[in-house]
């Protein structure tokens, strides 16, 4: 092979495309697997003179357990923050009840609740409404017969 033929060789490797080198891989999060596998690669490739201490993997595993409590932690607060989201919906029910929309206010009495995307939604008449758009509830008028 000649240096002409190496040249135009090397202009045909993909990985010297910008494009190529674009190309996302992997994970985008480190899980418990993840951290084992790095720490063994880093006992395997210590200096055996110089090994690391007990307390430097001793605060890397206490730095991960900390970081999955806290993905655990996010993760139950999302849940129990849709949960009351649900709860504080429902509270709704029977009352009339003003939602503010693009096309104006909406008045009526909330019939049902129910679950659009995993948020709730009042039902008033046909519609179906954010409950966070609320503007004004009353009691529904009662009728008093003797």
């Amino acid at each position: 092979m000649n240096v002409s033929n190496a040249t135009s060789t090397l202009s045909t490797i993909d990985f010297l495309d910008p494009a190529q080198a674009a190309r996302p891989t992997g994970k985008q999060t480190l899980d418990v697997d993840d951290f084992l596998k790095l720490l063994t690669v880093q006992l395997q490739s210590q200096d055996p003179m110089k090994p690391m201490e007990d307390t430097q993997f001793i605060s890397q595993m206490a730095s991960f357990t900390s970081l999955q409590e806290m993905k655990q932690l996010s993760s139950d607060f999302q849940n129990f923050s849709s949960e009351q989201r649900i709860s504080s919906a429902q509270s709704y029910l029977g009352k009339v009840v003003t939602v503010t929309t693009a096309d104006g206010d909406v008045t009526g009495e909330v019939k049902s609740v129910k679950l659009l995307d995993g948020s709730p939604k009042i039902v008033i008449g046909t519609g179906s409404y954010d409950p966070s758009k609320v503007t004004n509830i009353t009691a529904p008028a009662t009728s008093t017969t003797h």
